[in-house]
């Protein structure tokens, strides 16, 4: 049997040794795979960057000369350098990553056909300015649309280029990789043979208890606090049980607690939530209807009347946090009415929900906090006809809700710090996005990790809000 020093001893030859014939090809390794990785890396993100060139050089840059040509962008308003100084400034970023003779050419034949286009574009700028007949523009525009095929091809050979240079380099990393593999098999043969030395005492005084320790962690993370390890032998792992096993009391303790204050907690999100329906849309609605009694449109004063009295009934439910599926429909259907009133031809909107689905359980108030931030941040903010859609799909355990709009949307920018803010511990009543927060939260309290939202968003397109809940009503 090993004592305390002898232990230590083993371990510090061993490891001498060890560390001896495993440090220089471990070296060397890394030096080499760091070496390709970022080589391979630069191909990588030279063709991401000339497939993005290739995809604007397509889309954009004939969209934004035609509307010059028709007038749809005023000349002395233009910033010539919108779409062209851009492209040139990628295509130059692009060149300052490239190795080779031959990616370098491409490129520089890349920045010259540029240079042509903006010729052009000039010639466009200038007839504009002195009000030339639009046929001569249109005559220039079919040597733009020649010239902008030409960069877009040329962008595509640059890929292939880069394509093959990195094929190259791939091969080249196998066959040093072979080398290295027999010399790792060399380094291995030699490490087993001293590990041997050392394997019985490690598997009968530490092995088993770290696995008596490991099967006490699974056991936490499956949520089995009862279990408890054994005493090890050896000091420090003896501590370590004794610790662990201490923090098991602790926990089940904080967990009976915290699921009281989840409780309370999970209530008061959905009395927020409800206060969140702010005055204005009370006042609105009310001077809507009192504008449709002056007008002695009397049925349209009973249904927005209607539609906003059973609005608050369902958002009160008498207190309960599950209703069926068919007032949750009914509850967005309601608000959407109202604001449809409100809105006239401004606002259009369409429900689609299966009807063997009605009777499902769900989380009360999930849907209306994501339409109205559908409506008031989105669709209020364009000049075109607003349109909501709010669809359900069914999964095999899982109900899928998305709401659609074609609002303003979001830029990449304002999406990333909206999905941040999702996951903020708390949110100010008064800050946008809040009723997304507040979903966000309340399918955590309930559902757990089985639910979540996402969010996709485009610039001036709109926004598309997913929400997934499992079909099976939990236990808070």
């Amino acid at each position: 049997m090993y004592n305390t020093d002898s232990i230590k001893k083993i371990f510090k030859q061993s490891n001498k040794i060890m560390l001896a014939i495993a440090i220089l090809p471990i070296l060397f390794s890394i030096f080499f795979y760091t070496r390709y990785i970022l080589i391979y890396q630069n191909s990588v993100d030279n063709i991401q960057a000339a497939n993005q060139i290739s995809t604007k050089v397509k889309n954009n840059v004939l969209e934004e000369m035609w509307d010059i040509v028709f007038g749809q962008i005023e000349p002395t308003n233009y910033d010539k350098k919108s779409i062209i100084y851009e492209l040139r400034s990628e295509l130059t970023v692009i060149s300052e990553n490239a190795n080779t003779t031959t990616e370098r050419s491409t490129l520089e034949v890349a920045q010259r056909t540029l240079d042509t286009m903006e010729k052009y574009l000039d010639k466009i700028l200038d007839n504009v300015k002195l009000e030339q007949p639009v046929e001569e523009n249109e005559l220039i525009m079919l040597q733009i649309d020649s010239v902008n095929q030409l960069l877009y091809d040329i962008l595509q050979d640059f890929v292939r280029v880069e394509i093959n240079l990195a094929s190259k380099r791939s091969e080249e990393v196998t066959n040093s990789l072979l080398l290295l593999s027999m010399a790792q098999l060399l380094i291995i043969a030699c490490i087993f043979f001293f590990s041997r030395r050392t394997q019985k005492f490690l598997e009968k005084k530490i092995q088993q208890p770290i696995n008596d320790l490991v099967k006490l962690a699974n056991e936490f993370s499956n949520g089995h606090f009862s279990y408890r390890s054994t005493a090890s032998q050896l000091f420090e792992l003896s501590k370590l049980s004794e610790s662990m096993n201490m923090m098991a009391e602790n926990l089940t303790t904080l967990i009976e607690e915290n699921a009281k204050k989840q409780q309370h907690l999970a209530q008061s999100e959905v009395r927020t939530l409800q206060a969140q329906i702010t005055p204005h849309f009370v006042y609105n609605s009310l001077d809507a209807i009192l504008a449709l009694a002056d007008q002695e449109d009397l049925p349209a004063v009973k249904e927005m009347t209607f539609a906003l009295s059973d609005f608050f009934r369902i958002s009160l439910s008498k207190g309960k946090d599950w209703i069926p599926l068919s007032k949750e429909i009914r509850h967005v259907e309601d608000y959407l009415k109202i604001l449809k009133i409100r809105y006239a031809e401004m606002l259009t909107y369409d429900i689609q929900v299966p009807d063997e689905l009605q009777e499902q359980m769900v989380l009360k108030m999930i849907l209306q906090p994501i339409i109205e931030n559908a409506v008031y941040h989105g669709t209020k903010l364009v000049r075109r006809a607003g349109k909501v859609h709010v669809g359900l799909v069914e999964e095999k355990e899982a109900l899928v809700f998305f709401v659609n709009d074609n609002g303003i949307g979001m830029s990449p920018e304002v999406l990333n710090n909206v999905r941040f803010h999702l996951s903020e511990v708390s949110l100010s009543s008064t800050e946008s996005g809040y009723g997304l927060y507040n979903v966000n939260r309340r399918l955590n309290l309930y559902y757990g990790e089985d639910a979540y939202l996402k969010i996709e968003s485009t610039y001036n397109q709109g926004t598309c809000v997913t929400i997934r809940v499992p079909k099976k009503q939990p236990t808070l």
